[in-house]
């Protein structure tokens, strides 16, 4: 049953505000795919925290296989698994958390998986379980990152981060085959441009992180881009989040290295996922200004 079914069969009354979690029901996990990257892996994560929270009940997490050195401490925001082997269900895939009907769907089908037994049991969400904002995940995300592997070598380059980290996706996508996430040359030239007219940014290193072929831009050495197409993913993952300004890419990988950070963030948008123009996050349109005297404020607050 997906998302769309459903809805369609969600046509009884809607539960009450106080629903209440079944009792035999000890928490959620979510199946993590195992062939996607880290970035798509933990996106699956968070939306299983996310809706856990929503539903009142403990998280589980799920295998994010693509970690395989510990860059996240996951069990920080987990509860424990339970002492015995429960039988696990899989609860039906419900729609994004901003349309009314998804909640309600998501705790009946909850409450009629329950009904099957008085044993206890896990609930598994339904793989890529969809979450439109992922931002309130923020805070969890961020500990995880500072209690692993490398969370004290993030601690201290974010104290003393002096540089403008830029991340573009390349390597596994080209102009033709995902033109919705190919961002070219001149995306870039004007957008540091703009980011340059800020007075505190105006001389400060800018850093382009890419894991694939960046031909493309070699011409950003000419204005004083250093680009870096062959570090470590782990290494580059907490360097672009301690950058005093991060420019994320329409990608999980850079997307999350921003909600990690505490820096003020430009993200393009449109994207799959919430980019909010509020507090450090700004949404950047290709063809539009970017506010400068907004980021100088936040620039200037994150300084003082």
């Amino acid at each position: 049953m997906n998302a769309r079914d459903l809805q369609r069969g969600s046509g009884d009354a809607t539960p009450p505000d106080g629903w209440v979690p079944p009792r035999n029901l000890l928490g959620l996990r979510v199946r993590v795919d195992p062939y996607p990257d880290l970035g798509h892996q933990l996106s699956t994560w968070i939306a299983g925290y996310l809706w856990s929270a929503d539903l009142g009940v403990p998280y589980l997490g799920g295998d994010v296989t693509k970690d395989t050195k510990g860059l996240f401490d996951l069990a920080r925001s987990t509860a424990g698994a339970p002492s015995e082997t429960v039988v696990e269900r899989r609860i039906a895939a419900t729609g994004f958390e901003y349309e009314d009907w998804a909640l309600p769907a998501l705790q009946r089908a909850t409450s009629r998986v329950a009904s099957r037994s008085s044993r206890p049991w896990v609930g598994r969400l339904a793989v890529d379980q969809r979450r439109w904002d992922q931002t309130p995940a923020a805070e969890p995300l961020r500990r995880a990152l500072l209690g692993g592997y490398l969370g004290e070598q993030f601690r201290q380059i974010e104290a003393n981060a002096d540089y403008i980290a830029v991340h573009a996706r390349r390597g596994d996508i080209g102009p033709e085959s995902h033109p919705d996430r190919w961002i070219g040359l001149a995306y870039y030239q004007r957008l540091i441009a703009e980011i340059r007219t800020v007075p505190a940014l105006a001389h400060m290193p800018v850093r382009l992180f890419t894991s694939g072929d960046a031909a493309d831009l070699r011409d950003l050495n000419a204005i004083g881009v250093t680009i870096s197409n062959g570090g470590e993913r782990d290494q580059d993952f907490i360097e672009i989040a301690a950058a005093r300004v991060v420019v994320a890419a329409p990608s999980s990988f850079g997307f999350l290295a921003a909600l990690v950070s505490r820096a003020p963030v430009i993200a393009r948008v449109p994207w799959w996922h919430h980019i909010p123009d509020t507090g450090r996050w700004m949404a950047y349109q290709a063809g539009q200004e970017l506010d400068a005297a907004r980021l100088d404020g936040l620039i200037s607050g994150a300084a003082s």
